[in-house]
């Protein structure tokens, strides 16, 4: 049993890893259009957009079912990794945080966005960043229960 929770955490864990690798190369994406042609607006990319749409939600579906029903391994230790995974963990957020900001800001120069499109907008921008704050939590923890001394 203790084998079964261990697996479904790991798929867990990689599939909410997939989902902020997909959100990051997205956000990466528009970035090199941005750095590209600087001063001209761009439109998003309807694909990019859903891309990012759907892997904030599996993240967050992954991320609020492991929460609730799996809990983390606590039977490994290894405090290097920990301190990679921990250090990892704040990385991912800084660079997911940087560029989703330049992503989100990158029709700033033509300053003609209306209500409606500053609010989808900023609804992504919400979304993406706290689906990349989950994960970052999700890794923070993992890291902690390898640090963590052994309990006897």
């Amino acid at each position: 049993m203790p084998d079964r929770k261990l697996l479904r955490y790991a798929i867990l864990l990689g599939a909410q890893t997939a989902c902020a690798a997909i959100m990051l190369v997205n956000i990466h994406a528009g970035f090199r259009i941005l750095i590209e042609n600087l001063g001209t607006p761009n439109a998003s990319a309807p694909s990019s957009v859903l891309h990012l749409l759907i892997a904030a939600a599996i993240s967050q579906a992954c991320y609020w079912y492991r929460l609730r029903t799996v809990p983390v391994p606590s039977s490994v230790r290894n405090i290097a990794l920990g301190h990679l995974l921990a250090f990892a963990s704040r990385l991912g957020f800084i660079f997911g945080g940087a560029l989703f900001s330049v992503y989100f800001l990158r029709h700033a120069p033509a300053l003609a966005l209306g209500p409606l499109d500053i609010a989808w907008r900023g609804t992504l921008l919400i979304a993406v960043l706290f689906a990349l704050y989950c994960y970052t939590l999700e890794l923070e923890r993992l890291g902690a229960a390898l640090q963590a001394p052994p309990t006897t």
